[in-house]
């Protein structure tokens, strides 16, 4: 009996053996998974942090653009502003200068008409200078016909008086007077 009590007690030590191989064999896998969920939620805790760190400046780059957008909305609305001024101020332009071509197109006909005018009383002047001219050409003429009928009077007098003056010597047997 003892060897079967000896036989017993190495195969419960060999079983006892065999089970405490088993729970370290099981007792290592678990704590593999242990490490890896310890990894694991190491590498999920960086992910946390780092993804707070983008929201946290993802959230100040939000702010900095509505800031930016505030300013552009107010730029946008005084720019509406001025482009209402401008356009305002661009049809007063246009209105003067809708005046403007229409007063020049006044101008132009009345400076048109002006010189119609100009070149009328050119004309006339022209002609009454043609006509000056003639009149001066027949005056020349009437004088000059005029000297000569003058020449031939005053010649046609010498001789009357030269005859009066031998008739009255003949007729009084006077001595001619000097």
């Amino acid at each position: 009996m003892k060897s079967f009590l000896q036989n017993l007690l190495i195969a419960f030590s060999l079983c006892l053996c065999g089970l405490m191989a088993y729970q370290w064999h099981v007792e290592a896998k678990l704590r593999q998974e242990v490490q890896s969920l310890h990894d694991t939620v190491f590498s999920k805790k960086e992910q946390i942090q780092s993804l707070e760190g983008v929201v946290k400046r993802t959230e100040e780059e939000v702010k900095r653009l509505e800031g930016i957008k505030e300013t552009l909305t107010e730029m946008v609305k005084s720019n509406r502003v001025e482009i209402a001024r401008y356009r305002k101020d661009l049809e007063k332009a246009d209105g003067e200068i809708e005046k403007n071509l229409q007063d020049i197109a006044q101008y132009k006909s009345a400076l048109d008409q002006a010189n119609d005018n100009i070149k009328r009383q050119n004309e006339d002047i022209k002609r009454q200078n043609e006509q000056v001219r003639k009149l001066a050409e027949e005056r020349n003429e009437v004088a000059t016909k005029l000297n000569k009928t003058v020449e031939e009077f005053n010649e046609l007098a010498r001789k009357w008086n030269e005859q009066q003056t031998a008739l009255a010597a003949a007729s009084t047997n006077a001595p001619p007077k000097k």
